[in-house]
C-alpha cells in the first residue's frame, strides 16, 4: 500500500509541544520585562519623592516637628502607593523589612516613638559625659521611600524601598534656637516712641 502525503499524529503533537514551549518562553520573557521596568520605574519616582521631601527639610518647612521625625505618605502628589520616612542624627530606620501597608498604624508609632526617645536619651548622656562636645554645624538626614506592592521576578523578590542621605545646615533643619538668659526684645529696652528715661516729677 503506498503512503499518502502529509503528516502523522505523532509529527503534529511534537510540533505543538515545541511551539507551545517557545511560546511559554516568549510569555516568561515579557512578563520579566514587564516587571523589570515597573521596578525601574518605582525605583525612579521613589528618588524623586525622596529628593523633593529632602528639599522641603532644607527648606525649613518641618522645622516644628523633624526632631520626633517625620511619617507619611504622597497621597496628595498622587503616588498613594509610597510612603515615607524621615529621622535625622544617629536614629535608625525599623527593620521589620517584612511589613506589609504603609507606616502608618498606632503599634508603628508607638513603637518609632520608643526607639527615637532612646536615641535621644543616649545623645544626651554622651554629651552629659563629655561637656566639651558641641553642637555640629550639619546634620545628618536620611529618609526612606517604601512603595507597594512588592515585584518578584521569578523566584526573587525585588527591593521595594529606597534609603537617601544628606547633610544639612543645622539652622535649616532645626531653626534658630533662642539663646538662654536672652531676654525677648520687648524686655529691658524703652517702646518705639517713648522717651529714653523716666523724668523728675514736676
Amino acid at each position: 500500500m503506498k503512503r499518502t502525503g502529509g503528516f502523522t499524529l505523532a509529527e503534529v503533537a511534537v510540533t505543538i509541544v515545541i511551539v507551545g514551549i517557545g511560546m511559554l518562553l516568549v510569555l516568561q520573557g515579557l512578563n520579566t520585562a514587564k516587571m523589570t521596568a515597573a521596578q525601574t520605574r518605582n525605583s525612579k519616582l521613589s528618588r524623586d519623592l525622596a529628593l523633593m521631601t529632602l528639599g522641603q527639610v532644607a527648606s525649613g518647612q518641618f522645622q516644628e516637628d523633624i526632631e520626633n521625625g517625620l511619617t507619611g505618605t504622597y497621597a496628595e502628589e498622587g503616588y498613594p502607593q509610597f510612603s515615607y520616612e524621615v529621622i535625622v542624627g544617629d536614629q535608625t530606620f525599623d527593620t521589620d523589612t517584612g511589613r506589609e501597608g504603609t507606616f502608618d498604624t498606632w503599634q508603628h508609632q508607638r513603637e518609632v516613638a520608643e526607639e527615637r526617645q532612646s536615641a535621644r536619651e543616649r545623645e544626651a548622656d554622651k554629651k552629659e559625659e563629655d561637656p566639651q562636645e558641641r553642637e555640629e554645624p550639619y546634620e545628618k538626614v536620611k529618609i526612606r521611600v517604601t512603595f507597594l506592592p512588592k515585584i518578584r521576578v521569578g523566584e526573587i523578590e525585588l527591593k521595594n524601598e529606597l534609603v537617601l542621605e544628606e547633610w544639612m545646615p543645622w539652622k535649616q533643619v532645626y531653626g534658630e534656637k533662642e539663646e538662654e538668659g536672652t531676654p525677648p526684645a520687648s524686655e529691658g529696652a524703652p517702646a518705639a516712641g517713648a522717651p529714653a528715661g523716666t523724668g523728675a516729677g514736676k
